[in-house]
């Protein structure tokens, strides 16, 4: 019996330490600090029930990875970092009243930027907020997501609503005044992407599952849905652009993220540009940015690779008008051969999607079997594997110095100048950073004033963080303010990394920061004049426990007078949150 006792405690113990192990062995490289995996920390989904987590690793976009352990190990690591018990959704309350209409307004912030060029600026008459009278903002409301521990959605401000998606796939649709909920849409997943609103009045967005929506936006009823790519991992993170009564629907991807599984027969996804009927949502036409892959090389595993892949775009298109261009800016490749339409600005016809030009910032090919050096050349990474540098963000058209520019920020800590007049020849580029999977620019730059402003992430490096003004005309750095140190130094996930795009208004620009600080700073020499922490709790209009932390993938937006921003990223290890904040001039 003593034998048998010991036999059963020796088992116990066994199995309180395989999800442990489990997660070590085959979570830990991904889920941890600067990892660069923007995969969130083992706290961070704490709050997540661990059936959810278990259905990421069996059909959703951790399938991959799943698929390398058995069955009672994913069980095991879902029970692991999983909250135990049945999901529990918390009772929202802070409804609008029956019948009641938000207060009118001509002024809205609509999509990525209130602009086709993706400047990222609101004019004074729209803004109602500039440098002389932002001593006044102050937070007027908080609204609380009731799941999730990422509030990475811009908000867009049309018809005196807000509309912005959440961490569950629940689309809001908030008075921009009360911040009381008009109504609610539940898509099939995760909604990052900012929504654009549009004739009817209709709400445009695209999901996690490249899972296009148009709802009625008083209303919040489906009016059409239509799956975009079937490829496993495909996703729709960049908010589309609307014009002439078209709907421009960028297309990404992280089947990189699958090439770390060397049995995964990477990679086969193609970066692309979807152009939908608004009205009807039948496609208009597809431009691929990679070619047809097909079989490359076969592992010493057995296992046929393929290529050439990805060249994703993870970002909202910039419109020119006057050239009838589309441009978008492209993410790595992530299998051999080459491309050159990887790590690129690609020029589009807009009535067609025909590829006008291509130009290559610089050449980096990756995927995550390329995580550590030394690897077998059998597997899934390219043979001249690059540091994952991609454009994550939009490219931004503007006048200066006699021509038209367009300015894109790359996490090469890189900004490049492109002339569309000549195929997008690189006229200049600067150095603002050290670069890195989570370096330079990540999300966004914006443009005012005649200047440019990138915000530097560089995160996990010695100096992280720090805000940018750059001539467009010629890249020299005007003035560079560094990050102040973080006050909440010492806490898990505080860095003073700036991901977050900035936003401009007259005289100042916004800078948030994964220290949970959204800071102002004065055009004219970048003193940091207004400094709001939000990693902290909030009382909410709709009675939902919520906090505030790092931000990351959204800036604020801003119209009337009011400036809204959600807060919260525990992807790549910063401090979780689920708010939308809401400030107001008085």
């Amino acid at each position: 019996m003593r034998l048998f006792a010991i036999g059963l405690a020796a088992a116990a113990f066994l199995a309180a330490q395989e999800p442990t192990r489990v997660f070590m062995s085959h979570c830990m490289s991904c889920h941890s600090p600067n990892s660069g995996a923007h995969a969130p920390m083992p706290e961070a989904m704490a709050g997540i029930p661990w059936q959810d987590v278990l259905k990421t690793l069996e059909s959703g976009s951790m399938k991959v990875q799943g698929d390398a352990l058995i069955a009672e190990e994913r069980v095991a690591v879902a029970r692991y970092l999983g909250s135990s018990g049945p999901a529990v959704i918390p009772e929202m309350t802070g409804f609008c009243a029956p019948g009641a209409k938000p207060a009118a307004s001509k002024w809205s912030w609509n999509g990525w930027s209130p602009d086709n060029q993706n400047t990222r600026f609101q004019p004074a008459d729209a803004a109602g907020l500039d440098a002389s009278n932002l001593k006044t903002l102050d937070l007027k409301w908080a609204f609380g997501f009731p799941t999730g521990t990422s509030a990475f959605g811009q908000p867009s401000i049309a018809d005196g609503r807000v509309i912005t998606g959440s961490n569950d796939g629940t689309v809001y649709a908030l008075d921009a005044h009360s911040g009381c909920l008009y109504w609610r849409y539940q898509a099939k997943t995760l909604v990052r992407a900012a929504v654009v609103v549009g004739p009817g009045p209709r709400a445009y967005f695209g999901d996690l599952e490249s899972n296009a929506y148009a709802v009625d936006a008083n209303t919040g009823k489906l009016i059409w849905q239509k799956k975009l790519d079937d490829q496993p991992f495909t996703r729709i993170t960049g908010s589309p652009k609307l014009y002439d009564g078209k709907l421009y629907v960028p297309i990404a991807s992280q089947e990189e993220n699958a090439g770390s599984n060397p049995q995964y027969p990477c990679c086969k996804f193609r970066g692309n540009v979807v152009a939908l009927d608004a009205r009807t949502g039948a496609i208009v036409w597809r431009s691929y940015t990679t070619p047809e892959p097909g079989p490359t090389k076969v592992g010493s595993n057995g296992v046929q690779y393929y290529g050439p892949s990805g060249a994703t775009v993870w970002s909202s298109p910039t419109i020119d008008l006057k050239r009838k261009l589309l441009y978008v800016a492209t993410g790595n490749g992530y299998s051999d051969p080459d491309i050159k339409t990887a790590d690129a600005v690609v020029a589009m016809d807009l009535a067609t999607g025909k590829i006008h030009w291509a130009q290559q910032a610089s050449p980096d090919m990756f995927n995550w079997d390329c995580g550590g050096r030394g690897r077998p050349t059998a597997g899934n990474c390219p043979a001249n594997p690059g540091e994952d540098v991609d454009f994550g963000s939009s490219p931004i058209l503007v006048h200066a110095g006699g021509r038209d520019l367009l300015i894109a920020g790359q996490k090469s800590g890189v900004v490049h100048a492109f002339d569309p007049d000549q195929n997008g020849k690189i006229v200049w580029q600067t150095r603002i950073g050290k670069g890195g999977k989570l370096g330079g620019i990540l999300w966004g730059m914006a443009a005012a004033e005649g200047l440019v402003f990138a915000p530097l992430s560089d995160m996990g490096s010695a100096n992280p963080g720090g805000l940018f003004a750059l001539d467009p005309a010629g890249g020299k750095i005007v003035w560079q303010t560094p990050p102040p140190t973080p006050p909440c130094a010492g806490q898990r996930g505080c860095s003073a990394a700036q991901l977050a795009p900035p936003t401009a208004v007259p005289g100042l620009v916004f800078s948030a920061s994964m220290d949970g600080h959204l800071r102002a700073y004065r055009i004219s020499d970048g003193k940091i004049v207004w400094d709001f922490d939000a990693a902290r709790d909030f009382p909410t209009v709709n009675g939902i426990k919520a906090h505030g932390g790092s931000f990351s993938g959204a800036g604020p937006t801003v119209a009337d007078g009011m400036m809204f921003v959600n807060s919260g990223y525990a992807n790549t290890g910063g401090m979780a949150g689920n708010i939308l904040l809401a400030f107001s001039i008085k």
